[in-house]
């Protein structure tokens, strides 16, 4: 009987660091997909909606300040 070669340890058959991003993006990209298109639904329904009262830069206001926030909360957590 001839020998069958069998694959490497599953260590040999890990992505490259490209690879693993690109995989990553391809699965993220459905949930992110949905949560812009109903993001732009409701921006769409009420532009004020992004609004935070006393700062007239609408969405973009909102998106800097969400961001700044979960900033300021993962270095103090």
């Amino acid at each position: 009987m001839g020998h069958v070669p069998l694959p490497g340890p599953p260590h040999h058959r890990q992505p490259l660091p490209g690879q693993f991003a690109e995989s990553l993006a391809v699965c993220m990209e459905p949930p992110f997909d949905n949560l812009y298109e109903a993001l732009m639904e409701q921006l769409a329904a009420d532009p004020y909606v992004f609004r935070i009262p006393g700062d007239d830069t609408g969405a973009a206001g909102f998106g800097e300040t969400w961001v700044r926030t979960l900033r300021e909360q993962t270095a103090a957590g």
